[in-house]
């Protein structure tokens, strides 16, 4: 199954940001995609985080549904910047390949810019497995992406970016969550001069590609099956070490959720912009 993830340096203003993003999306994904990834603030422009005014981001969606349908593939939207009744909010979509949308993730902007954390994080049932949504700073927790990988996900497509002081810890981050959950890690990353790209497709042996703070669309394959089969039970770890870190204890939780320490809503390891 092949995978196209999008990573776009921000143009002068969010229209020439779009389309380049969304020209590139249109001249490069194939009938062989499976799944389409775009990054958190997909089409901002220089640093900052524009809210985008209805009739903008319909028609962005739209043509964004357009090439889910024409591929026949899921496409994750990215996020961009919404007005709504409580504030501005970042918000992605996961689109079908009927070109409807299949989940969405909601998030508040905060007071300096950033993108917050929430506390529901979907698990689609796909022809190509079970994919997980997970936006932004949600991915940095232990809890979101373990959580929808105990629902079943076994690809976990993220809308997100790297920040440019923290890149390589973050980029090992990414490696990290797939090898830890066993699961396969689609990651989009934004590029500007605040958000180092850094977009890659892992699984939990290592990298299977990435773009580095190349500008434009890559594309990387990704075997469902593997995952399964390193999921299969073997507690005599002959066949693979893999199930000791899928494994679980769950008489161990009250230790976990006991543990004294932070209980942040709103934790974030990246800027979000």
């Amino acid at each position: 199954m092949t995978i196209f993830v999008a990573q776009h340096a921000r143009r002068a203003d969010t229209e020439a940001t779009a389309q380049a993003v969304l020209g590139d999306l249109e001249r490069r994904v194939t009938s062989e995609a499976s799944f389409v990834v775009l990054p958190e603030n997909v089409f901002a422009c220089g640093d900052g985080t524009e809210v985008l005014p209805t009739r903008q981001s319909e028609r962005y969606l739209e043509r964004l549904a357009a090439l889910a349908h024409s591929r026949g593939a899921y496409v994750l939207t990215g996020s961009w910047a919404q007005e709504r009744a409580d504030g501005p909010a970042q918000v992605a979509r996961l689109l079908g390949p009927d070109g409807s949308v299949r989940a969405e993730v909601t998030r508040p902007v905060l007071a300096d810019g950033t993108t917050g954390t929430g506390d529901d994080f979907p698990v689609v049932e796909t022809e190509f497995g079970q994919v997980g949504v997970l936006l932004g700073p949600d991915f940095w927790l232990v809890e979101p992406p373990r959580i929808e990988c105990l629902a079943g996900a076994e690809l976990l497509l993220v809308a997100g970016s790297l920040d440019a002081h923290a890149k390589d810890a973050q980029r090992a981050a990414v490696w990290g969550i797939a090898t830890l959950n066993t699961v396969a890690v689609a990651f989009a990353g934004a590029l500007s001069p605040t958000c180092a790209g850094g977009s890659a497709v892992a699984m939990p042996e290592g990298f299977v590609a990435e773009a580095g703070t190349d500008d434009g669309v890559f594309e990387a394959e990704w075997d469902l099956d593997r995952i399964r089969h390193l999921r299969e039970p073997d507690l005599r770890f002959q066949e693979t070490l893999w199930f000791g870190l899928w494994a679980r204890r769950p008489d161990l939780y009250t230790s976990l959720v006991d543990a004294p320490g932070p209980k942040s809503g709103h934790a974030h390891a990246g800027r979000g912009v």
